[in-house]
């Protein structure tokens, strides 16, 4: 029959897609649930604080029609007021914004650890951190940093263990006299760089003047340690390799040097062998042929 009659064919055809339309608008404008993790935002936290929340992420719940849960607009939002914190730790409730199409139905968790620091500052003199050796016969006099101190802040803990601020030269440039100007790092006693601190300035210029030296001198390298070890140990030897060290320098100025002290190492508490490569402690206008670090090795074994 439909063969014979093209109209029954057209009105299936149209009874197909309005089906399809009707299904489809139907599954869309059904109501569901979705869960989203949403990031924890910090907000009206007074100036001269720094904050952070664990977690750092909720997940959400939410109610509404399957084509708003698809693509939410805006997306939902999970914060804490800070407005109202101080120093320290203490646990607050997140509040959250969904589409106003959308209901909120669950939230996990409803309450956060927020830890709230002040930040603090100080000022730390910008030191050069030469990369590289002076051409033979030659030696760098003192760098000229622009500028020569910089502003650190960030929360205490970090603050606390800058202990340098320093920017790379390259002794290999073209021209040495010529001004360099690279990256300023913040870095710990043992050189590794501090997460969690600004520095007031990006970079610093330096000048690294060379000069042509006059003399050269071979001398021992002297320990240098402070402490004591932890109670019922002892220090039972003690020694630095390479044990001499060449230097260069004006010939009147060597004239002075009788040996060449390493960095300070710290021994305080100490209930083993500490084996550690430290910096040589070069006076003002003397450089080293070899390398400018020295490897130490201090013995500590329990008495009795």
């Amino acid at each position: 029959m439909l063969r014979q009659n093209p109209g029954y064919k057209i009105l299936a055809l149209l009874l197909a897609l309005f089906m399809w339309f009707y299904v489809t608008i139907s599954q869309r404008n059904a109501v569901d649930t979705q869960s989203f993790t949403v990031p924890v935002e910090i907000r009206n936290l007074a100036k001269g604080y720094v904050a952070a929340v664990t977690p750092v992420r909720v997940r959400v719940l939410l109610r509404g029609r399957q084509a708003a849960l698809e693509s939410p607009v805006p997306a939902p939002e999970a914060f804490v007021d800070a407005r109202r914190a101080r120093p320290g730790v203490r646990t607050v409730k997140v509040a959250h914004i969904v589409p106003t199409d959308l209901v909120l139905v669950r939230a996990e968790p409803t309450r956060v650890r927020l830890k709230v620091d002040p930040i603090i500052a100080k000022t730390v003199r910008v030191e050069a951190n030469v990369v590289g050796k002076a051409p033979p016969g030659y030696v760098f006099g003192d760098s000229l940093i622009v500028p020569a101190s910089v502003t650190v802040s960030g929360v205490r803990e970090a603050v606390a263990q800058v202990k340098h601020v320093v920017v790379n030269v390259d002794a290999s440039a073209t021209d040495p006299n010529s001004p360099q100007t690279n990256v300023l790092r913040a870095v710990d006693d043992a050189g590794e760089m501090v997460d969690g601190v600004e520095i007031s300035r990006p970079q610093a210029r330096v000048t690294l003047p060379v000069k042509q030296v006059l003399s050269y001198q071979t001398v021992p390298v002297a320990l240098r340690s402070e402490g004591e070890p932890a109670p019922g140990y002892r220090v039972t030897a003690a020694a630095v390799n390479p044990p001499t060290v060449t230097i260069a320098g004006d010939a009147e100025r060597l004239r002075r040097v009788t040996s060449i002290a390493t960095g300070v190492v710290r021994i305080d508490g100490a209930t083993g062998d500490i084996r550690r490569l430290v910096p040589l402690a070069l006076p003002d206008g003397v450089t080293t042929v070899s390398d400018a670090k020295t490897q130490v090795v201090i013995n500590i074994k329990r008495q009795g």
